[in-house]
């Protein structure tokens, strides 16, 4: 018997074998079976279609056996309800049943995609059906329900168990201490342009490959030529004021060798993403199994022409949100934000989520929010606020990075002295605008009563 002929016969069989379950102790596998497949997953026309009825029976909570399954679907289908309730072997291996029924009809999708490939003339539509295949391709079958007590137990044993905590290093110890992201997180960088998020970006993938991850950075706007010498600036302190004129010194050869001797344990890729979408950014990733990637940046990724942009961002957002779940991948988008409205006075708000660029969906898909602006907005000298404005296992709260542009590098340090007045004029400003509006209350509230006593007129 050939091999594609023996693998038919496991398949039916197992379909026979699913049916007559079904039909044999719904109670027990109704449940667990129509959760895991769809009728689609069938091969075979004739168990599709007592499949299909079955379900239907469940859903509509009816009584589920062989003669209400008969009166749904008609007597031309008796012999194989029969067939299949006497040739299934036993019920206890339902669920194994179940996944060679799933696996196969994965396998035959593939299939036909391999079928449909070889005969396309047009790139979209073959990006199109590989984006499908990847799909299929990354689908779990791992039991993804968890009671109660299998929670617990796992709670336990990752508690008492000896891998050590795999959290992303940032590279900066009041972000590792307050953000804890660990794989399959979608993380979102916010910042308005020329604040220095892609040059932090870099910094920060550096950290996080250096500490043994698989990095892949997929820009749509830096060139490799422009983030090598701001990757090496910060590496290896060749100052972008010598290497954009080609005059490094010794110290600058004697860092980039040292560079050199180190790059092979540090697993950075830089991808020119040009015009990538998602489904290509996710081709990318699983193919050079990277474990943490940055997009920079979101707003830029091209999507549906047709449609309006923040409903391509939206999608955009869900794809990456998904694709870091289902992948294991941590991914870090870089966002522009829209700056905050200025008031009366020409005082503007701090940055919040809120501020991301087209989308609100950004905000919803993402597991953290790290916003960035200057202390003194429109001076690129001053001093950078990062906010932690979304942390779904940690504080809100924010820090203050000073930023060196010759060696792109961001170094924590204090709250800026300025910053401090400005907050400290504010702070005090609303307060007397609070008090003043309380003195205004209780004048409003006073009244005068004339005195008990004699009908005498009173001297005033």
């Amino acid at each position: 018997m050939e091999l594609s002929e023996k693998r038919k016969s496991r398949a039916l069989s197992a379909e026979l074998a699913v049916i007559g379950a079904l039909c044999l102790e719904p109670e027990r596998w109704g449940g667990e079976v129509f959760h895991k497949l769809r009728a689609e997953d069938f091969g075979d026309a004739t168990y599709r279609n007592l499949y299909k009825a079955a379900r239907q029976i469940w859903l509509d909570q009816k009584p589920l056996d062989a003669v209400t399954l008969q009166g749904a679907v008609g007597k031309d289908y008796t012999a194989a309800i029969v067939d299949a309730m006497q040739l299934t072997p036993t019920t206890a291996n339902t669920a194994a049943y179940a996944d060679i029924v799933a696996q196969e009809a994965r396998l035959r999708a593939l299939q036909e995609i391999g079928s449909k490939l070889t005969f396309l003339e047009d790139l979209d539509a073959a990006q199109g059906l590989l984006s499908k295949a990847e799909n299929l391709l990354t689908t779990q079958d791992e039991e993804r329900v968890w009671g109660y007590r299998e929670l617990l137990d796992d709670f336990l044993t990752r508690q008492n168990g000896s891998a050590p905590l795999d959290y992303l290093d940032w590279g900066i110890p009041e972000l590792n201490e307050n953000v804890r992201i660990s794989q399959g997180r979608f993380v979102i960088l916010g910042a308005q342009s020329s604040t220095g998020k892609t040059a932090l970006a870099l910094q920060l993938a550096y950290s996080m490959a250096k500490s043994g991850k698989r990095v892949g950075f997929f820009s749509y706007e830096t060139s490799h030529e422009d983030a090598a010498d701001r990757i090496f600036a910060n590496t290896a302190g060749v100052a972008l004021s010598r290497s954009k004129r080609k005059q490094m010194n010794q110290f600058d050869a004697e860092e980039i060798e040292r560079e050199w001797n180190l790059s092979d344990k540090i697993s950075f890729t830089l991808e020119d993403s040009g015009d990538w979408t998602v489904d290509e950014i996710r081709a990318r990733t699983l193919a050079q199994r990277y474990e943490v990637i940055f997009v920079d940046y979101v707003q830029i990724i091209p999507g549906d022409p047709k449609k309006p942009r923040w409903e391509v961002v939206t999608d955009i957002s869900m794809k990456l949100h998904r694709m870091a779940q289902k992948l294991r991948v941590t991914v870090i988008a870089l966002s522009q934000v829209t700056a905050p409205e200025k008031d009366s006075k020409g005082k503007r708000r701090v940055l919040t989520k809120e501020d991301l660029r087209e989308s609100q969906q950004l905000a919803n898909d993402a597991e953290a929010v790290l916003l960035m602006e200057l202390t003194i907005p429109g001076n690129y000298d001053s001093e950078r606020e990062l906010i932690i404005d979304k942390n779904k296992d940690g504080k809100h709260g924010r820090m203050w990075l000073k930023f060196d542009p010759d060696h792109m590098r961001f170094t924590p340090c204090p709250q800026p002295d300025h910053q401090k007045k400005a907050e400290y004029r504010a702070k005090m400003a609303k307060l007397r605008k609070e008090q003043k509006a309380d003195r205004q209350a209780e004048y409003q509230q006073m009244g005068l009563e004339e005195l008990p006593g004699g009908k005498d007129e009173l001297p005033f």
